[in-house]
């Protein structure tokens, strides 16, 4: 098989890797921690449309909050070999507005409605997903005749509070803290070949996301969250070698918050489901559509739906 094909599939499956947006069930995305050549380069832009009760990160969902979002993500990535597998290293530059309302509840008082918006940087990311099994070091051409299996990485990734963010405002595109999440993404291909036009996948990825304390939140003087506890999944179908689809699963648990060292009483459960469609346009060039909606929450969880488009342009 031509070793053109390996760089269309190949964009293929990079077109979700390392994310920087996880809410209304996009998680990371069908397809994100696929095996690639080694040695490669990708640049990704996100086009994001969502409208429900958090900001970009899925850790701000409020109550009572009404938000739409409009956001685009650039990410660079780039694959190297390390003891013989592949690791995926990713910088990502969030941009964008949220504007809306939030209720805010108020002892002994009424709740007070706030409404305003935050535009310009988001949270920047960066991190890697480490190969352990199933993901050795291949070059363009031994990629085309790899049979592929079981999978298992370990993923880092660290948010960093770069956002536009003021204490003087409830609604803030950025978080003003550092997020850490630490991963098993894993997975079974079945095919002939990474390029086979029948390529099924099934996968799953539990994770769990830490953050440090926001010294400066509205209204008060400490913020600090429990982790939150996440786990996606998806399974895929190629159609042919150019067009695949998906179903699309995240559930979500904690995140409970304190303010001023005060239990909120707050943990946050939701579970989102969705569809994903890719489609090569060339042997470098490629999209990615993602729809998705929260189908179960407690009050505290998110909520909402989303659109996301990937372009992927490989150099």
């Amino acid at each position: 098989m031509p070793i053109r094909m390996s760089f269309i599939h190949f964009l293929l499956c990079l077109a979700a890797f390392g994310t920087t947006q996880q809410a209304h069930a996009f998680g990371d995305g069908a397809r994100a921690y696929q095996l690639l050549p080694a040695e490669t380069q990708v640049l990704s832009a996100y086009g994001l449309f969502l409208d429900g009760n958090s900001s970009l990160d899925p850790g701000t969902a409020a109550k009572n909050a009404r938000l739409s979002v409009d956001a685009l993500a650039l990410q660079y990535t780039r694959s190297i070999t390390i003891a013989g597998q592949m690791t995926g290293l990713f910088v990502v530059l969030p941009v964008g507005r949220v504007d809306g309302s939030v209720t805010v509840d108020r002892p002994l008082r009424p709740p007070m409605n706030l409404a305003g918006n935050s535009s310009g940087l988001g949270d920047a990311q960066f991190g890697a997903v480490f190969g352990l099994v199933g993901s050795p070091a291949l070059d363009l051409r031994d990629y085309t005749s790899f049979k592929p299996g079981f999978a298992a990485g370990l993923l880092t990734r660290v948010t960093t509070p770069t956002g536009d963010y003021s204490s003087d405002r409830a609604i803030n595109l950025g978080a003003n803290r550092w997020a850490f999440q630490v991963g098993l993404p894993m997975g079974f291909t079945a095919g002939a070949s990474m390029l086979d036009p029948s390529l099924m996948t099934f996968e799953l990825t539990p994770s769990v996301m830490f953050f440090t304390a926001n010294n400066a939140p509205y209204g008060a003087n400490t913020v600090t969250q429990s982790p939150i506890y996440r786990i996606e999944a998806h399974a895929t179908r190629n159609v042919s070698q150019a067009l695949w689809f998906g179903v699309d699963a995240l559930a979500s648990y904690g995140g409970e918050t304190k303010t001023d060292g005060v239990d909120n009483n707050n943990a946050k459960y939701s579970l989102e489901l969705g569809a994903t469609a890719g489609l090569n346009l060339s042997k470098r060039f490629a999209l990615k559509a993602t729809y998705g909606a929260v189908v179960a929450r407690n009050d505290y969880g998110l909520d909402g739906r989303g659109f996301r488009l990937v372009a992927t342009f490989l150099f």
